[in-house]
């Protein structure tokens, strides 16, 4: 597999100085089989204490504070859920900076993310269950100084996911005519590769059922803005591949770039939508699932509601925007196409549902 140049940046002896031996690689580092979508830098390498990961944070990207703080987060939740805690370097801090990016060291969280090769009702109360002893542990999470305005919690403020949201359904609103063409001309040489034809119907598809639903979506949104809730430490990006198992077990949930504060019912629309999309029976049973684990008002039950309909018309148009913005390289066309794919179907049956012309 080709790495992109900040993986490139081989050999590590200058990074992993920063930590002690029993942390040096005893065979070259390897990138994941399948990278994320997040931008980091992902690389395995095995040592004298184990499998590690070697993290290194997209830059420009997050501030040093809210990684640090994050740090904190996983650090206090570590005894109930699964998550991979940065090992501390030399100098005692879990973040380094090299090259001018940011780096951690973490344990290599085991297991596959193969839900939907093995779905059960057991495998999904396990994974309503993990997320709700996060949520129960960031509850009582502390955040220290400043962080305090990603890790805080309050008892009375609207959901900040349903701001964004709209504030998003706003801006592409005044561009959304040249954010399709740009997304097209991105996609142009791609389509006369074997194996990638179809391109401009997929984001065809994405423009037809984004303006059908976008009215609807919006009005969804506008009921809420305003409501308030309880929020807290939430993972707001947390899905399928986020989940690693071992048999029956969670035995990782990794990558929580994006934890901040917000009302649960983001993650568990994100998570539950994720893993069994539009199944009513599905929907019902993990909602029961973490309403035992952690519990769920009957006003968060609603706003996970609202929130997966947006999320499903919202991730078509946050992949067209990727796409034309040229975050997607030609090396994970294959992997976003699949990608696509599976929000079209998504997005056409919350069209569908609700009726919307």
């Amino acid at each position: 597999m080709k790495l992109d140049p900040l993986q490139s940046l081989v050999p590590l002896a200058g990074l992993l100085e920063f930590w002690d031996r029993g942390c040096q690689p005893l065979g070259p580092p390897e990138p994941p089989a399948e990278p994320g979508f997040s931008g980091a830098t992902v690389m395995r390498i095995e040592t004298a204490r184990g499998a590690l990961a070697v993290r290194g944070w997209p830059s420009p990207g997050l501030p040093r504070r809210r990684i640090e703080g994050l740090h904190r987060l996983l650090e206090h939740v570590a005894d109930t859920v699964p998550v991979a805690v940065p090992l501390q370097a030399i100098g005692g801090s879990r973040l380094v900076e090299w090259n001018s990016h940011l780096w951690q060291l973490e344990p290599w969280m085991p297991g596959a993310a193969d839900f939907r090769l093995d779905p059960s009702p057991g495998r999904l109360a396990e994974a309503m269950a993990t997320l709700g002893r996060f949520h129960l542990g960031a509850r009582r999470f502390v955040p220290a100084g400043d962080a305090s305005e990603w890790f805080g919690s309050s008892d009375t403020m609207p959901s900040p996911t349903v701001g964004e949201r709209l504030r998003r359904l706003a801006d592409w609103e005044r561009g959304w005519e040249k954010l399709i063409a740009r997304a097209l001309r991105a996609v142009s040489g791609w389509e006369s590769k074997q194996g990638q034809e179809g391109w401009s119907d997929v984001i065809g598809e994405i423009d037809r059922l984004f303006g059908r639903g976008r009215g609807w979506v919006e009005g969804q949104l506008r009921l809420l803005e305003s409501t308030l809730f309880r929020c807290q430490p939430c993972l707001r990006d947390v899905w399928h591949d986020h989940l690693l198992w071992t048999g029956d077990e969670v035995t990782g949930l990794i990558d929580p770039g994006s934890a901040g504060l917000d009302n649960v019912a983001i993650d568990v629309a994100r998570l539950l939508g994720s893993l069994v999309e539009d199944d009513s029976e599905g929907w019902g049973r993990g909602l029961e699932a973490y309403e035992r684990a952690a519990g769920l008002s009957l006003e968060e039950t609603g706003l996970v509601t609202v929130l997966d309909q947006s999320g499903v018309l919202l991730a078509g148009a946050v992949w067209v925007e990727r796409l034309a913005d040229g975050r997607v390289s030609s090396g994970s066309a294959v992997r976003v196409r699949r990608r696509l794919e599976e929000v079209v179907v998504r997005m056409r049956a919350l069209v569908e549902k609700t009726g919307v012309v």
